[in-house]
């Protein structure tokens, strides 16, 4: 399995991240490090409100096929501050598969193809992860 052995606080990782690079990176303006995540994520974690906190750089949200995007249309009347949107409407029509992480892992242990979902050197570096977990 690719999962953590317990659950990993997406707020203190996007946190560690941006802290990490502006030490690294020192620029006249700091790095902002925005959180990427399919709508059905966003909507399991209730909002991802931790991730549009002050000293986080806010959450981008791509649709995902079949999701309710109800959630993320209210927070953005209310409160669209570091919240990101790109809607169906802006998602190629012609896609005729939805790519998410889940499907990449599910694809990998169930040994199928996956190298039309993402680039082969991500698809390595899982595929070495989840050989050292055996």
């Amino acid at each position: 399995s690719f999962l953590a052995p317990s659950f990993i606080s997406l707020r203190n990782v996007t946190f560690s991240l941006q802290q990490f690079l502006n030490e690294k990176i020192r620029l006249d303006k700091p790095i902002r490090v925005i959180y990427v995540a399919g709508l059905d994520l966003f909507n399991r974690c209730h909002g991802m409100n931790g991730l549009r906190e002050k000293d986080v750089g806010g959450v981008a949200v791509v649709y995902r096929i079949g999701q309710d995007s109800s959630l993320i249309q209210s927070i953005l009347q209310e409160n669209p501050s570091k919240l990101y949107f790109i809607p169906s409407s802006d998602v190629d029509s012609d896609q005729s598969i939805d790519i998410s992480s889940t499907l990449i892992r599910t694809n990998l242990q169930t040994n199928q193809d996956c190298s039309h979902l993402t680039y082969p050197s991500v698809l390595q570096y899982l595929f070495s992860i989840y050989q050292q977990k055996q």
